[in-house]
């Protein structure tokens, strides 16, 4: 089985990414998997572009992937941590996107995912620990790709839906949201395209409780006053 990990990046490299990827290969070439087909074997290469343009980036990342023939991609970026069992987790679900929902690197934060409700708007998709507890995987509109993968078999869709526009498609062009009437991320916009395909996307919400974002925090004094009796406790 090929898989594509394709890695985004600007900037440094988180510490706990590095950490993070490194005992995910090794856990997954590891592992005994099994189908119906026999014992799974794994093919897995890495993909990067360093670019500020993320749009580029993903752009570049999926030629890249479709044209080493993988049949998964799995989307990372370089400022999350996630357990070992990761993509195997992933995989085990069968789905065509299935991905992670993830805190947003913001004060005060919130998921990155989304879905419709029942009245057809558009609303945010909270993991709580019952949903994680539960191991639900739910369908969503919308979900980050820094822990996502997507069976490639989905691209095959998009390009029977797309009949000769597909030589002009482009998968992470930023487009208006006919939900809010704002630019979509370049992840809203690919899963947009996919789920006019007719292809679903879901989150896993025991594998996104176990995922961290990293993010940078400034500290002041005032920080360190407001902290003091906690600091204190502990260091004496």
């Amino acid at each position: 089985m090929k898989v594509a990990i394709c890695i985004p990046a600007y900037g440094d490299v988180k510490n706990g990414f590095a950490v993070s990827l490194a005992r995910m290969l090794v856990h997954t070439l590891a592992a005994r998997v099994d189908s119906a087909a026999g014992p799974v074997t794994f093919e897995i290469e890495i993909f990067s572009v360093v670019s500020s343009d993320l749009v580029a980036a993903r752009t570049e990342l999926l030629r890249r992937a479709t044209g080493w023939r993988a049949r998964y991609l799995l989307w990372l970026d370089t400022d999350h941590v996630f357990p070992p069992d990761a993509l195997l987790r992933l995989l085990s679900h069968g789905l065509p996107v299935v991905g992670c929902n993830y805190p947003r690197r913001s004060a005060p934060t919130g998921p990155v995912a989304s879905r419709y409700n029942e009245a057809g708007e558009l609303e945010q998709l909270w993991t709580t620990a019952d949903k994680a507890k539960a191991g639900e995987v739910e369908e969503v509109a919308v979900v980050g790709l820094g822990l996502c993968l997507l069976d490639t078999q989905a691209i095959a869709e998009v390009r029977a839906h797309l009949g000769p526009a597909w030589e002009r498609w482009e998968p992470f062009e930023r487009r208006i949201s006919p939900d809010t009437g704002t630019r979509m991320g370049e992840d809203a916009s690919f899963l947009a395209e996919l789920r006019a395909a007719g292809v679903k996307a879901y989150v896993d919400h025991g594998l996104s409780w176990q995922v961290g974002h990293v993010a940078e925090r400034v500290l002041t004094n005032a920080d360190a006053e407001a902290e003091r009796d906690a600091w204190t406790a502990r260091h004496g």
